[in-house]
């Protein structure tokens, strides 16, 4: 099986996986609150699709880990590029990145795939999942301010009421844990607006302004 073959099989791995996480998310659009039946099918759907489709994601994740050590090909990380100290690149990768429209984190995300995006005096291009951007982000904040990333695991806002870390020490704890380079592990079970929501609080946690961060997409670039 040569390389290619494989690049294409993790790349639809990954957009299936990210469109299924972002199912619940678009049906929850067309579910009236105001019909009793509707909503109690609804939710009862959800409920049992969550629960079947995190062991998807948990099992085709490893499927793909597993892929990537063997064959070592990453295609997450093929075209990825970013720029932060040298400001003529910068500039230039900006400028690239500006052809298309800019979006922002307070529109929705579900069926769509990110590009790129710029946060601060980062500017990074050619990803091809919010995973990608997601740990992209989570790598600038990380390197912000190493102290407070540290306490992400103990900070409530990061906690949700079910007692459920977005950020641990232990990866058993999580649904689909990813190793960061700091060691800290974080949950990537996510759909492209749960990241979307999690950057934003992210984003003032470390005194960003989360309206100020630039998302680019391969649609627009496509289109």
């Amino acid at each position: 099986m040569n390389q290619e073959k494989i690049r294409e099989l993790l790349d639809t791995l990954n957009s299936l996986q990210e469109n299924l996480l972002g199912l619940p998310d678009d049906m929850l659009l067309g579910i009236d609150p105001r019909d009793n039946e509707s909503l109690e099918q609804g939710s009862r759907f959800i409920i049992d699709y969550n629960n079947s489709l995190g062991l998807f994601v948990e099992s085709s994740s490893k499927i793909a880990s597993l892929i990537k050590a063997h064959f070592r090909i990453d295609p997450e990380k093929d075209e990825v590029v970013e720029e932060s100290a040298n400001r003529q690149q910068r500039e230039r990768l900006i400028a690239e990145l500006d052809q298309t429209v800019p979006h922002t984190l307070e529109e929705n995300f579900t069926y769509k795939r990110p590009f790129g995006f710029i946060l601060g005096e980062t500017a990074v291009k050619g990803l091809k999942t919010w995973k990608s951007l997601y740990l992209s982000v989570l790598d600038i904040l990380q390197s912000a301010d190493p102290e407070k990333f540290a306490a992400l695991p103990h900070t409530d806002r990061f906690i949700s009421n079910r007692g459920n870390p977005l950020f641990s020490n232990n990866h058993s704890i999580l649904r689909v844990g990813e190793k960061l380079p700091s060691g800290l592990y974080t949950e990537v079970n996510l759909s492209a607006n749960m990241i979307r929501n999690n950057l934003y609080d992210l984003l003032e946690h470390f005194g960003y302004d989360p309206k100020a961060m630039k998302i680019y997409l391969r649609e627009d670039r496509d289109a």
